[in-house]
């Protein structure tokens, strides 16, 4: 990761010092704002959070201006090609863990890990009625996999120009992601889906009154259609998981059955061999969110909570990073903030959170503050007027496979946004896998809407080139 980081950052300094292609980014002046803004927030905590403040600024600036750029004079198909191997490897990387993951559920195999920092342990494998898998979070895991089913479909229009044309490979990758996501039980992947779909549902209903087509009928198939999409999610994703709760004790009795623990009338009548003490009745694992466990699912805003107040004390620019503790010991109280200010139950949470506020949008409060909350809503608001603006209108031709890829892409985005109430994985998360697929896919749109451009430009202009033609052609 130091080697990663330190080379992020030549390539930042060689781009800066040449191309500058930086600069040649949609809405780049409110990015470099925000990093002035962060810079600012990173000195006036400079005593408190030094040197990881600081390692947070160059990621931030890497994400916006190494993974967010795209070389807007470079030729689209070279970005196209570069964006199918991108999506490609990402794919079959997560297809792997994924697969290795399931097998882990089947086996019931669970262990602890050390993070990056070599300072804590992270669970992986199946634990706690749920499947971490070799992620070291289940909606880390879940949502990765969602998006490998995206960057499938992507590339199924990237390179056969229909969405619906899938490789061998890409269904058994969507297959293998489809049972991670049911054994994850993953709260915030349910949320994006349902962005999605509300997303899908409430725009084609908009097309209809835009195009004059809505009446009783029209909306009541696409308000049907959405229901019975939303049941069926619900309904399979039950049944799927009440079978596969039945996997990893059949394994385990088909092992003692090999190594002859256990006959087949044993197993038969469900009795344990005499001598042994383990029942051969095959008795389902329970798939679920544990609320007695050490994951914050139930105590999210309880964190929000204690990172806002404790935030409020340097309003303007935050705290540049929000693990008040990571520096000091137990016995001991930080000077950042005012301690007496917070409850009992505010710094526990702080401590309990370790930095990661679980809502990217509280997270840029408490590391930026105000001002970098500003200036990156401002980012935002800017993006999604410029994208959405596109397909509010009515010429917008779904039949084009350019114009499902840019809707893909962009309803991906929002989806992901909606997540981030609950997970912090966009902006102010190192090394966040997610956060890295969202702003390549958020830059890779602002290059496909300029293609599109150019061709309604060249359309606009064939036509009226023969339109010329047939006006002068009788003289």
């Amino acid at each position: 990761m130091k080697i990663v980081f330190v080379w992020g950052i030549y390539l930042l300094a060689k781009d800066f010092l040449t191309r500058r292609i930086m600069f040649k980014q949609k809405f780049w002046p409110f990015l470099f704002a925000f990093l002035i803004s962060f810079a600012i927030s990173v000195l006036l905590n400079l005593t408190y959070q030094f040197p990881d403040s600081a390692i947070n600024w160059f990621y931030v600036a890497q994400t916006f201006f190494l993974i967010y750029a795209f070389n807007p004079s470079e030729d689209y198909q070279t970005s196209k090609k570069w964006m199918a191997r991108f999506n490609d490897v990402f794919i079959g990387i997560v297809c792997f863990l994924g697969f290795v993951s399931l097998l882990l559920f089947a086996f019931h195999i669970r262990y602890w890990v050390l993070d990056g920092t070599g300072i804590n342990w992270m669970r992986q494998g199946f634990t706690e009625n749920r499947l971490f898998g070799l992620y070291t979070s289940p909606n880390m895991g879940s949502i990765i996999g969602v998006l490998s089913v995206v960057a499938s479909l992507m590339n199924n229009i990237l390179k056969r120009s229909s969405w619906k044309s899938f490789q061998p490979f890409y269904v058994f990758n969507a297959i293998i992601q489809y049972l991670y996501f049911v054994l994850a039980s993953s709260r915030g992947t349910t949320l994006t889906l349902l962005t999605a779909g509300l997303v899908i549902t409430c725009y084609t209903i908009y097309r209809l009154f835009v195009r004059h087509q809505a009446n009783l009928k029209s909306l009541g198939k696409v308000i049907l259609g959405a229901g019975l999409g939303l049941f069926l999610f619900v309904a399979v994703e039950h049944q799927a998981e009440s079978i596969l709760a039945y996997i990893p004790a059949t394994t385990q009795t088909a092992a003692r059955l090999v190594t002859g623990e256990i006959s087949w009338s044993d197993l038969r009548h469900g009795e344990s061999k005499a001598g042994g003490n383990k029942s051969t009745v095959i008795a389902p694992v329970s798939i679920q969110h544990d609320e007695g466990d050490a994951e914050v699912s139930a105590g999210r805003f309880t964190i929000w909570q204690a990172g806002v107040k404790a935030a409020a004390q340097n309003f303007l620019f935050g705290l540049s990073d929000i693990d008040l503790y990571r520096n000091i010991k137990d016995q001991e109280a930080t000077a950042q903030v005012d301690m007496t200010k917070l409850t009992t139950l505010d710094r526990s949470e702080i401590k309990r959170a370790r930095g990661n506020m679980h809502n990217t949008y509280i997270a840029v409060f408490t590391k930026a503050g105000f001002v970098g909350l500003i200036i990156i809503a401002a980012f935002a608001l800017f993006y999604l007027i410029y994208h959405v603006g596109y397909l509010m209108t009515a010429k917008v031709d779904f039949s084009d496979a350019n114009n499902q890829l840019y809707a893909l892409i962009l309803v991906t985005i929002i989806a992901l946004l909606a997540e981030d109430m609950v997970e912090n994985h966009i902006l102010l998360a190192n090394r966040d896998t997610i956060g890295l697929i969202f702003w390549t896919y958020a830059g890779f749109l602002n290059v496909h809407r300029s293609q599109l451009q150019a061709q309604k430009s060249q359309a606009i202009n064939k036509d009226l080139k023969s339109k010329f033609i047939n006006i002068i052609s009788p003289y």
